[in-house]
């Protein structure tokens, strides 16, 4: 992830523990801890990013405002001051780093998992974090085991989460005959339409490309999941997009051709039963 991101979301978090606190609490001092935490980040954040002097007019518009609710002296920060806070930085954090992600959203039916579950794989390969014990997994898939929701969550819950948080996130599309037949798939493309999300769609092999004909904006182009030239080109957005280095070429080649051989695998094995 690129270290700009990973800065402005830890200053984004702690004043989520803060207005969590205020709304607990009713209220808290400017020498309270969490407060001086977020202005230590904020501080530096502005040193290293010159804010003040930035070319970016909209970026010097949200620093004086967020300079507006910044308290030297004695202060008792309410509920809606701290959402203030919150929100001037996360728009702070769009206008900074528009081309920069950290999430990854799957759109898919649940009975195709054994292709998505492949594909997540080549998505690790190229140097997509791991999902580790205590963090969030920086890839959304419903029907992956590190992705599973917890019980007792409504699913609706969830996927709304995925779409409304702050964070930069791709969606993409695995398209399938399946895909078709499932009213909530078709309701998660509507609404990467609808919010004008950055998204990528991938075809099953020999899938016909009329069937997605209307459903999105056709700027973005798709390919096809056993397309190793189109997963070459997939594999340096990916680094672009998430600030990857790039991977050793070989290890790319076995990994792809691995991926690509599970593809057809599994194309045959369906079309042969």
């Amino acid at each position: 992830m690129n270290i700009g991101l990973k800065e402005i979301n830890e200053i984004i978090a702690v004043c989520e523990s803060l207005e969590q606190y205020i709304f607990m609490n009713g209220t808290v001092e400017t020498g309270d801890a969490s407060y001086e935490k977020y202005k230590k980040l904020i501080d530096r954040f502005d040193d290293t990013y010159s804010l003040q002097t930035h070319s970016s007019a909209e970026v010097k518009y949200l620093r004086g405002k967020l300079c507006k609710l910044y308290w030297k002296d004695k202060y008792t920060v309410c509920l809606e001051e701290a959402r203030d806070i919150k929100s001037l930085i996360i728009k702070l954090k769009h206008v900074l780093f528009p081309d920069y992600y950290e999430k990854i959203f799957i759109s898919h039916r649940e009975m195709d998992k054994e292709q998505v579950h492949a594909f997540i794989e080549l998505l690790y390969a190229i140097g997509i974090p791991r999902p580790l014990q205590g963090e969030g997994n920086p890839i959304f898939c419903s029907s992956h085991p590190a992705a599973y929701i917890e019980n007792g969550c409504p699913i609706s819950d969830e996927i709304k989460k995925q779409f409304n948080g702050h964070e930069h996130r791709l969606y993409i599309i695995w398209y399938t005959e399946n895909f078709f037949d499932s009213q909530a798939c078709l309701n998660e493309a509507g609404a990467i339409w609808a919010m004008n999300k950055k998204y990528q769609e991938i075809l099953y092999p020999n899938m016909d490309r009329q069937r997605i004909q209307g459903l999105l904006d056709k700027q973005p182009v798709s390919f096809y999941s056993n397309d190793a030239m189109r997963l070459n080109t997939f594999k340096e957005q990916i680094e672009k997009l998430f600030d990857i280095s790039p991977i050793n070429l070989n290890y790319w080649e076995m990994a792809r051709n691995a991926f690509i051989a599970k593809m057809n695998e599994i194309y045959e094995r369906e079309h042969h039963k």
